[in-house]
């Protein structure tokens, strides 16, 4: 990709509900906020997880620039708090 892409762009939410591999917008009608705020302190939603969702964008622009060293790199994302509407 990095080939032909001049940047990449991670969008934070959906790589974060990919990579734990749950809804923002649905986990809190099935795991009880006090659960999620146990393992994910802080909320994945509210700031990235470093240790998890961190290290997937870290492979991804390593990998990018190994192909092309002025790979720019920028995060987009939507700040709703999960489970808290």
């Amino acid at each position: 990709m990095a080939k032909t892409a001049e940047f990449f762009s991670f969008g934070t939410n959906d790589l974060t509900q990919m990579g734990f591999g749950f809804s923002r917008d649905d986990i809190g009608s099935f795991l009880p906020i006090t659960l999620i705020q146990r393992y994910c302190p802080p909320n994945p939603f509210q700031t990235i997880d470093q240790d998890g969702i961190g290290e997937l964008m870290k492979i991804g622009i390593d990998r990018g620039r190994s192909v092309r060293k002025d790979l720019k790199v920028g995060i987009c994302g939507d700040t709703r708090e999960s489970g808290q509407r």
